[in-house]
């Protein structure tokens, strides 16, 4: 049955305020009471599910029905199949025989040392846009790890159009511009990408090399499911937020930045892994999770109709004054104490955990070390950047911060 016209109109406003500006419409919503928090975002209604308890059940009951990736499935027009767009047993194949041996590859994190070493030296002394520049730094690591190869300016450009596609197509209208003249640059780079990927595979088959790649295409024989592994790969690659958050948090907080270069200096990284864990309590790699109802769901004492939409939004919950203590400031020795199920989920949980998380942590802890033992980030400018929400986290207008030695 169509929705009134009077909860259309109204659908139409917030859905308008929300996609102005949707971490300001998430932060307005915390002055609302309830465990979940319905409202109608277009044709849509959303419920915002509040209490950690909730949330970690809705979480770890992802595996099992009613719920549906949705919108996200438009993500095919770019990655065309592969893990993050399959579910049930085809899911749990890829994850288990493609991405785990992958993930468990040393071969990733020496690359990621060796390419941070020379990195920090290319950027001492220096003034950088920190977003930016620690992505091209961990898209480098990634295409290094898989190929052996540098990541041409090219394929960078490719991957930076690819990434901004992700955010539109997950718009109402998104499939429907990848197909129009608005969308020729993204399938262009797509081409581009594509090409580069289709003869690094075609070149491994006929002699493996010591690279992930190969090891990939040893265990993969569909030639497609390759290519949207590794574009997925490089995708799902959120370690620039945490890089560049987590060096403006620490330049801003003089006294745990010092703390934490003593601790670099004393050989103890504990007190980074504090750093990054908080860094993504305030600026999460994904900012909500969007799930499709597709028969009536009972969570706790609530019914979510079959065709709406559940919201699980770590920004949201990350920072509620209602789960956690001073939420917005910034405290490491908060990971003193384990949180609660459910209050902390910045790479998702349950079944469709996000399955690079062990990694992304020790590749985290080792490029930000291998930066604070030689480095300090000074911002450029008085006044902290605005977080603005698209596929990731990103400081509005970038982040521009001067790259000194330590000493």
């Amino acid at each position: 049955m169509a929705a009134p016209a009077g909860a259309r109109r109204r659908g139409a406003v917030q859905l308008a305020r929300f996609g102005a500006d949707p971490l300001a419409y998430l932060d307005g919503a915390r002055a609302l009471e309830g465990d979940v928090l319905s409202t109608r975002l277009g044709s849509k209604t959303v419920h915002l599910v509040r209490r950690p308890e909730l949330i970690h059940a809705a979480l770890v009951d992802e595996d099992w029905p009613p719920f549906s990736r949705g919108r996200l499935m438009a993500l095919d027009k770019w990655y065309s199949g592969g893990l993050i767009l399959t579910e049930g047993a085809e899911h749990h194949r890829q994850r288990d025989t493609l991405w785990k041996p992958l993930l468990e590859d040393p071969r990733t994190l020496e690359v990621a040392r060796e390419r941070t070493e020379r990195w920090a030296g290319e950027i001492e002394g220096t003034i950088v846009e920190l977003f930016s520049a620690s992505r091209a730094h961990v898209w480098g690591i990634d295409w290094a790890a898989l190929t052996g190869e540098e990541l041409t300016p090219e394929l960078l450009r490719a991957q930076e159009a690819g990434v901004a596609a992700l955010v539109w197509l997950l718009g109402p209208f998104g499939p429907r511009r990848w197909s129009t003249p608005a969308g020729a640059r993204t399938r262009a780079a797509r081409r581009r990408l594509d090409a580069a990927i289709d003869v690094a595979i075609a070149a491994r088959r006929a002699q493996p090399a010591g690279d992930l790649l190969s090891r990939l295409v040893a265990l993969e024989p569909d030639d497609q499911t390759v290519q949207a592994t590794v574009k997925q790969w490089l995708g799902a690659d959120q370690l620039m937020g945490i890089f560049t958050w987590g060096l403006h948090l620490l330049a801003r907080h003089p006294e745990i930045e010092a703390r934490w270069h003593a601790s670099l200096d004393a050989g103890d990284t504990g007190y980074t892994v504090r750093v990054i864990k908080e860094t993504l309590r305030l600026f999460p790699p994904v900012w909500s999770f969007f799930r499709e109802v597709t028969a009536d769901y009972r969570l706790g004492d609530h019914v979510i109709p079959e065709g709406d939409l559940l919201v699980l939004s770590p920004y949201f919950t990350h920072r509620d004054e209602t789960v956690w203590e001073e939420p917005l400031r910034f405290d490491p020795d908060r990971w003193d104490v384990r949180p609660a199920p459910g209050a902390y989920f910045p790479f998702s949980a349950g079944p469709y955990e996000c399955h690079a998380h062990d990694l992304a942590m020790r590749e985290a802890v080792l490029i930000l070390t291998t930066l604070g033992r030689r480095l300090r980030f000074k911002p450029m400018r008085e006044d902290p950047p605005r977080p603005l929400a698209t596929g990731a986290i990103v400081p509005k207008g970038g982040l521009r911060m001067r790259v000194l030695p330590r000493g």
